[in-house]
């Protein structure tokens, strides 16, 4: 499979250059824009518009916001973000190598773009989507330690996403079948992004989950497991503040715990049989969620 990079870091350069809006937005929608519009139009958009939903628009680089966004571009540039983001795709994807022939992708439309998160801070400045094949996004706002320490974990994360989604049709985890299969499907993303570069990048999504809360939250979620419906599953996968930020079926759980509790699946499951992630995610996920033992 060919990755078709953006060079985003050049597009910003020459975005915080340009001398006016309609320079500007030239070059946001023939360099941005059009290689994402397929993604836009397939999840019911298209153009600068949906562009605008996801945080990102060309008035970013030309007002008073300008300081402010080259001050993380450098950043970004800084910590070598889109190399390593390239790197990760390169080794994530030799990491599937005994399961080629399963995925059926000739190109994906990868970017390590800035998006403006102010009202997320749950995400800790990054975040991602790669669950349609042909485009991944890993995204940052206010680039940090934390989060810069990330960019490889979050790039294998939406990778596994996007390769699952490419073999759907054999043997990889259709995320929206059921709440078994979403909560798993994120489980193993975020356990092959520590499975290739240490449990120390494990994102908050995971690592923020009170513990505190976890008998009681399996619980919820034993019951739960054969749920559907794409708002109802995205309740029990966020939890908490995103759901109720998003307007979506409140369930009494903390935030992100569908992650949390997928992420615990994956490792009980590694643990007792010793394969890989990348082999788990061709297993049926009622399978390993039973083999598991997690919920007892």
């Amino acid at each position: 499979m060919h990755f078709d990079i953006i060079d985003v870091e050049s597009i910003y350069r020459r975005l915080l250059d340009a001398p006016d809006d309609d320079a500007r937005g030239a070059i946001f929608d023939a360099e941005l824009v059009a290689p994402f519009d397929g993604l836009a139009r397939m999840m019911g958009g298209g153009g600068r518009a949906t562009f605008a939903q996801w945080g990102m628009t060309p008035e970013m680089f030309g007002s008073t916001m300008r300081a402010q966004v080259a001050g993380y571009v450098d950043a970004l540039a800084e910590a070598n973000a889109w190399g390593r983001a390239a790197a990760a795709l390169e080794r994530g994807w030799q990491a599937f190598s005994a399961y080629h022939e399963r995925i059926s992708l000739d190109k994906s439309v990868f970017a390590l773009v800035l998006s403006d998160m102010g009202k997320a801070p749950w995400a800790r400045g990054y975040a991602g989507f790669g669950a349609i094949p042909g485009w991944m996004m890993v995204s940052y706002w206010q680039p940090d330690a934390y989060n810069l320490a990330r960019v490889e974990a979050a790039t294998a994360h939406e990778l596994h996403h996007q390769l699952m989604g490419a073999s759907m049709q054999q043997g990889g985890v259709n995320m929206m079948a059921s709440l078994a299969d979403y909560m798993l499907g994120e489980g193993l993303a975020e356990s092959f992004a520590t499975e290739l570069y240490g449990d120390a990048v494990a994102g908050p999504w995971v690592t923020d989950f009170p513990e505190a809360e976890l008998a009681r939250v399996k619980a919820i979620y034993r019951e739960a497991l054969d749920l559907t419906g794409f708002d109802t599953l995205r309740a029990y996968i966020f939890g908490g503040q995103i759901a109720a930020a998003y307007d979506l079926p409140q369930v009494d759980v903390p935030m992100m715990s569908g992650y949390a509790l997928g992420y615990k699946i994956v490792r009980a499951y590694k643990q007792r049989t010793g394969k890989s992630v990348v082999d788990i995610s061709y297993i049926p996920p009622r399978e390993v969620i039973a083999e598991s033992g997690f919920f007892g």
